[in-house]
């Protein structure tokens, strides 16, 4: 009697054997066998007619793996298979990228490229704030503890939520400039969405479908590659939602400790969104409470304790998630700074996030995929929060692949059986981690020139002012965008305001916006803080309203920027 394919398979795997409907697949367990004999294939469950050649060798890990095509399983022939080719062309697989390096290096190339390699350095200021932040450690070798940088807030104190991030990005400027600084930002942001793909097919969803949608991903938080500190919580949500879901499928409790523990550390000294690390394993807690899993909730507490009291190992203790708590509670950051803002769906940058929303629609409507209470609160809260405020779209494609992927992927593979399969054999098989690290060297390690676009900043009145440096000795009033730019390119001179909108607070963020809006006290602001000279945009009406008080004088203008000097 005939055993079923599926029973083949399962007597060929208890012995080393894998079967795969009209192919077989051999793992040889000795590596460096070059025979295997057909006739032992009867203690497997059947005899295998070899009817063609060894057509695709594959090395597997540890064993010898091949691909017959065209094998008869039903037939007997006791004859010996030869598997030579094997470990004469294992070394191929070597020089073969696994598919996550290929997504690796696809979107490494691709942020390093242009317009992508001035866009991560150049869509604000903040970059370069964040680039002289971490060089002034560097120099003084201490964390910021006092503001040195405004004449608005001098010596005003500092909570220092992002230093270890702005470390990274100074070292790199030092190697290389504005282009290490964007270096980083794209090696950190395919680094994230690389361990996305790779934790999407170590779940056993299929290679194409991972592919396709971490792709979708990616395109999804476009808007937000910027070489900034926030691209290290892409990272680290990657890597913390990927604990929780294994710790939901093994139930191993020292890996979960460990790994969050760790993460913990970094994510509190890299950036403030840690505390979406905590709003996730809060979830996953508040679903094992649901679901009455004692076990889980009682890990889940403690791992939320632990990660809790790690936290306080940042330069502010405690002050810091009190600090990050209040900022976002405020409704005056939350209208002024534009990444809070919904999304604008009319807008380019929104094609890819409308196209994930309808992703997650279709799956859920069409699929219908058996959710768990953590997967469907993790959508509901994410979803919400990635439509009330665009910075949260990236964290909403990468918290929601996941659970989505496993319903797409069976569809996938009911249809496209074949390939899907030798996709997946394909993948597992290359082993072209060294080939894959010496390309992302070398797309890397050659600079671009990589600057500030002249057309959109203020690049010759900086250097005017550098060349008449005594004409400008007073304090400066400067657009609110320009000011992580100028901390960097005029360091003499102390800003009226930067991209650090939380540290300089609602009162002097609400004196800017009067200033620049014309309201009936600017005059009295420019003599609170004792402006001697400006530089605005060139058509900002502020320019206009200075032209006629006396006193001022136009002392540089060009296209993008004019300066105003005030007269003794």
């Amino acid at each position: 009697m005939r055993n079923s394919a599926a029973a083949m398979n399962q007597s060929a795997r208890e012995n080393g054997w894998e079967f795969m409907s009209r192919e077989v697949v051999i793992f040889a367990r000795a590596s460096s066998a070059d025979t295997v004999d057909a006739s032992s294939l009867s203690a497997a469950g059947g005899l295998v007619r070899r009817s063609g050649r060894i057509a695709f060798p594959v090395c597997g890990d540890g064993t010898n793996l091949v691909i017959l095509r065209g094998v008869d399983i039903n037939a007997p022939h006791t004859s010996p298979v030869n598997v030579a080719t094997v470990s004469t062309c294992a070394w191929r697989h070597w020089l073969l990228p696994s598919l996550t390096q290929l997504l690796w290096l696809t979107l490494l190339l691709v942020l390093l490229a242009q317009p992508w390699r001035t866009t991560m350095v150049a869509s604000d200021g903040d970059a370069c704030m964040h680039w002289r932040v971490g060089e002034t450690m560097l120099q003084s070798r201490q964390i910021i503890r006092a503001d040195i940088f405004s004449h608005t807030r001098a010596g005003a104190p500092i909570v220092s939520k992002e230093w270890l991030s702005e470390l990274v990005f100074a070292v790199a400027g030092r190697l290389g400039g504005l282009y290490g600084v964007a270096a980083v930002g794209a090696l950190v942001i395919a680094a994230a969405f690389a361990l996305l793909h790779r934790q999407l097919l170590r779940e056993g969803n299929d290679a194409l479908v991972a592919t396709s949608i971490v792709l979708l991903a990616a395109w999804a938080s476009s808007a937000h590659w910027l070489a900034r500190p926030h691209a290290f919580s892409f990272l680290m949500i990657v890597l913390w939602h990927g604990a929780l879901r294994k710790f939901m499928r093994t139930e191993k409790v020292g890996t979960l400790l460990i790994t969050l523990g760790v993460l913990t550390v970094f994510w509190v000294n890299l950036h403030g969104a840690y505390l979406a690390g905590f709003f996730v394993l809060g979830v996953y807690w508040v679903s094992a409470a649901i679901e009455k899993d004692h076990r889980k909730f009682g890990v889940l507490t403690v791992a939320a304790l632990s990660c809790a009291a790690l936290s306080l190992l940042n330069p502010n203790g405690y002050k810091l998630l009190f600090y990050n708590v209040q900022f976002l509670y405020s409704d005056f950051f939350k209208n002024w700074l534009a990444e809070y803002a919904s999304m604008r769906f009319g807008s380019i940058e929104a094609l890819g996030f409308i196209l994930w929303l309808g992703m997650m629609f279709l799956t859920l409507a069409l699929r219908r995929p058996r959710l768990t209470v953590s997967e469907g609160l993790v959508l509901i809260s994410w979803t919400y929060f990635a439509l009330y405020s665009a910075r949260n779209v990236p964290l909403l494609a990468i918290l929601s692949a996941p659970i989505l992927v496993p319903a797409i992927s069976e569809a996938a593979t009911a249809r496209w059986q074949m390939p899907s399969q030798k996709m997946r054999m394909l993948n597992e098989a290359a082993r072209g981690w060294v080939v894959s690290t010496i390309l992302a060297v070398m797309i890397v390690a050659v600079p671009q020139l990589t600057v500030m676009p002249s057309k959109d900043w203020p690049t010759g009145a900086v250097a005017f002012i550098k060349t008449h440096d005594q004409q400008f000795d007073g304090n400066m009033f400067n657009q609110y965008a320009w000011g992580g730019y100028l901390m960097q390119y005029l360091p003499k001179h102390k800003v009226f305001v930067d991209g650090r909108a939380d540290f300089y607070g609602e009162n002097l963020l609400r004196e800017f916006s009067d200033t620049t809006a014309l309201h009936t006290n600017w005059t009295q602001v420019l003599q609170k803080y004792d402006v001697r000279w400006t530089l605005m945009p060139t058509d900002h009406r502020l320019n206009l309203a200075l032209a006629l008080l006396p006193g001022w004088h136009c002392a540089y203008s060009d296209e993008v920027a004019m300066v105003y000097s005030r007269q003794e």
